[in-house]
């Protein structure tokens, strides 16, 4: 299982040991120009106002209605957070290529879970693991959570995944979607 630009490493590790299933939540596998634009407005929050800027513009980019207005979740959120690690990560995203090639690397069983609120990587971000994958490829957008799915959803997200994992309740049907 990988989060966000984890999947990439996830899809390589996967390609590299043979993996048969991998659970991708919020992938994030290319960087295009209105992803590059919300780095830059992530820098430029860091830049100007430090750790309490990065989180302001944090806020509206990565959680969804579930947990935007919890001044609970964003603390804790918050003081997970440090300069050095937020300043690593802002240079890994920004330095991503188009990595969707790597999903052409592995026939793995695939299954995507995206917050349908997610304003950092939207749900098309998704749809294009689900549509570059070379073996099958499930695909869920949960309602009222943003890019911080699994902490937002995380009982759906655990219901998915443990269902996916046992191949239980999951009919694979065209455009990967499932019933």
């Amino acid at each position: 299982m990988a989060f966000a630009e984890g999947a990439l490493a996830a899809l390589k590790v996967g390609f590299q040991e043979g993996a048969r299933s991998l659970v991708l939540l919020s992938p994030i596998l290319r960087r295009d120009a209105l992803l590059s634009a919300k780095l830059a407005a992530l820098r430029f929050g860091l830049e100007v106002g430090g750790m309490e800027g990065f989180a302001r513009v944090g806020r509206a980019l990565f959680f969804g209605p579930r947990a935007a207005g919890s001044e609970e979740i964003f603390a804790v959120w918050k003081e997970g957070l440090n300069e050095e690690g937020v300043r690593a990560w802002l240079a890994l995203v920004e330095g991503l290529s188009d990595e969707r090639r790597w999903l052409r690397g592995t026939s793995a069983r695939l299954l995507v879970i995206q917050g349908a609120w997610d304003a950092f990587t939207p749900p098309y971000f998704g749809k294009e693991v689900v549509d570059f994958a070379k073996g099958e490829a499930l695909r869920f957008t949960l309602e009222e959570a943003g890019h911080l799915v699994p902490w937002e959803a995380r009982e759906e997200v655990l219901d998915l995944v443990a269902d996916f994992l046992s191949g239980e309740a999951f009919r694979p049907l065209p455009g990967g979607l499932a019933l």
